[in-house]
């Protein structure tokens, strides 16, 4: 089992903004050493003191020091700022290049952009260019696993491996893993049926692994759960947890055939279930919405915090094979396993930092043996209890948004169930 390893971005965990504060200061700093060195050698003049290159110890020649590193702290600092912007501008722009018109304008003024910080520095166009180079491959880890084993099944494992290796290249080139801020789902789903099943009292979860452990599965009747949180003064908040892709039994509207078309961006049956679910258990539009789900679950609970159409304060994807932009306003927990193929559809997800402060992609490894335990919530459940019991200052902010719900006067749980609808008419698209 391996460690955890806790980050902001694929590339980019650092605030620029932080960074240059940073280096305003010391640049403050320095002037002070400069100003102080200034006086010391005029002090030495007044007493006819000769300064020489040996006396080490000398005040004047401590001022002098600490002036000349105070510099390079200074350059480093904001080289270090510049590196990292044009890393997030990079992906801003490969983002907007492969959107529409609009974007395409955009991504023309993003490079001007990116030429004139690359010009004013170019030792940050280096940086830049080798952080991205020494990102972390969300591949990397399963491509190794897979290759001892490919070799015990000679032909056909060279064979896994070579379309392993296509798949991830296709993957990376048509850029779904990766959702861009203001991506809507696009035609219309069947319409499916939703049964209420269970109406329960409940408590608010108090952690990350109390939300893992209510996510829908196969161990416990219903697709999707909703949590009803009534609030001191009478408002109200919801919790929302979604179902994986289910291949046993009855599926409902969470099979196989619902998750190409909602990873490609079309609005499915599984996501339409979870619109009405939350309708049903009385959530409006504009209501406060926390979203999580496991698999295909978390897939559907990225589209619900993009669409917009509730308030979302926080989206907890599990296995997630997507990473979505969702604002500055949501804060957004990926938990990843490297050996888990699933969240490699994400390509690696978003290179730079989204999300509220405090947002975090979780990533270990489970197993030798990519693909068979590593994606089952039962490890992902492991995870988040190893994700409440680190010291991380990020888990403070998770921390933070389940006690707002904590401060529920009471809690309502309704578990649904769905099933197929038909295919929309002409009459009813229209």
């Amino acid at each position: 089992m391996g460690d955890l390893e806790i980050r902001s971005g694929r590339v980019v965990a650092v605030d620029t903004e932080t960074l240059r504060h940073a280096a305003a200061r010391a640049d403050l700093a320095v002037a002070d050493a400069e100003t102080l060195g200034t006086t010391l050698r005029q002090a030495d003049q007044l007493l006819d003191i000769t300064v020489t290159g040996v006396m080490v110890g000398h005040p004047v020649t401590i001022a002098q020091t600490v002036t000349e590193q105070g510099r390079m702290l200074v350059t480093a600092l904001r080289d270090t700022a510049t590196a990292y912007e044009l890393v997030e501008l990079q992906a801003r722009h490969a983002a907007a290049a492969a959107g529409d018109a609009a974007d395409r304008r955009d991504a023309v003024l993003l490079a001007r952009r990116i030429e004139q910080l690359e010009a004013s520095s170019p030792a940050a166009a280096a940086l830049a260019e080798q952080a991205v180079a020494d990102a972390p491959n969300p591949f990397a880890t399963v491509a190794r696993e897979l290759f001892w084993p490919s070799l015990l099944l000679g032909t056909l494992g060279a064979g896994t491996m070579g379309l392993y290796g296509a798949g991830a290249l296709a993957i990376r080139a048509a850029g779904k893993g990766a959702i861009p801020d203001g991506s809507r789902l696009v035609g219309t789903p069947r319409t499916p049926t939703v049964s209420l099943i269970t109406v329960a009292k409940g408590r608010a979860p108090e952690s990350m692994s109390a939300l893992a452990r209510r996510q829908p599965s196969t161990e416990r009747p219903g697709d999707i759960r909703v949590e009803r949180y009534t609030m001191p003064g009478g408002g109200r908040r919801f919790a929302l947890y979604v179902s994986g892709t289910r291949t046993k039994g009855d599926v409902g509207t969470f099979g196989m055939r619902t998750n190409v078309p909602l990873y490609l961006g079309a609005a499915s049956s599984s996501y339409e279930s979870v619109r009405i679910a939350l309708e049903k258990a009385g959530a409006k539009p504009g209501d406060s919405v926390m979203v999580s789900g496991h698999s295909q679950g978390a897939m559907i609970a990225s589209r619900v915090a993009l669409e917009e159409e509730y308030e979302v304060p926080m989206l907890v994807g599990f296995g997630n094979p997507v990473q979505a932009d969702v604002g500055a306003d949501t804060l957004q927990v990926d938990l990843r396993h490297s050996d888990d193929l699933v969240p490699l559809l994400a390509a690696g997800g978003h290179d730079g930092s989204i999300g509220a402060q405090g947002s975090m992609v979780v990533e270990r490894d489970v197993s030798p043996w990519p693909g068979l335990d590593s994606h089952q919530m039962d490890a992902y459940t492991e995870t988040a209890e190893m994700l409440d019991a680190s010291s991380d200052p990020r888990v403070d902010a998770v921390r933070q948004r389940l006690a707002e719900l904590g401060q529920a006067v009471s809690v309502e749980v309704f578990v649904y169930d769905t099933e197929e609808g038909v295919t929309p008419s002409s009459a009813d698209a229209g």
